[in-house]
């Protein structure tokens, strides 16, 4: 085999090596694409207007233990409260399901919501462990949990130091 007889073989193994390496680089490009483009649909939800006043109206809640929670927010006693924090509470739990799963970005969940999450998960965190005991099983919002260990994680790795306040958006002097 001559010099002009092995050029012209390795040259269409060239174009397909740098074929599906493009093919390989587009696909990675549009899996990005497409996780950033559900992460935003589902966020709409909590950023839209009505999102954020659900959310800073569940923000604002106060109770002394369980029974008051469950006298003042109760989904027997007020189911326009119930609707308001299960609404953001399924949002975070759906975040956390697809972060599980890889299929969104945790870095992009954190740079869009992270501390709302963190601020969120602290203030109902009592309240779910409590939920999880009396009706709904040890699986009951696991992934919000999930995430906000991951919101946590993210936090801590770039050297954020900050502990959401117990008192939720609450102005502390």
């Amino acid at each position: 085999m001559n010099t002009l007889d092995l050029v012209i073989y390795c040259i269409p193994l060239l174009g397909v090596t740098v074929s599906i390496l493009y093919y390989a680089m587009v696909l990675r490009n549009s899996n990005r694409t497409r996780s950033a483009q559900l992460f935003m649909s589902l966020h709409s939800t909590m950023s839209d207007m009505e999102g954020m006043s659900a959310y800073l109206e569940t923000m604002y809640m106060e109770w002394e233990d369980y029974a008051d929670f469950e006298r003042k927010y109760g989904s027997d006693n007020n189911p326009k409260a119930y609707l308001q924090r299960i609404t953001f509470w399924n949002t975070y739990n759906n975040y956390g399901v697809l972060l599980k799963k890889g299929l969104i970005d945790p870095e992009m969940v954190y740079d869009a919501a992270g501390s709302p999450i963190l601020m969120a998960w602290e203030k109902w965190r009592s309240i779910v462990m409590e939920q999880r005991t009396r009706y709904m099983g040890p699986n009951y919002l696991e992934h919000w949990e999930h995430l906000a260990t991951v919101m946590r994680s993210i936090q801590e790795s770039r050297g954020i130091v900050w502990d959401p306040p117990e008192t939720g958006l609450e102005f502390v002097e």
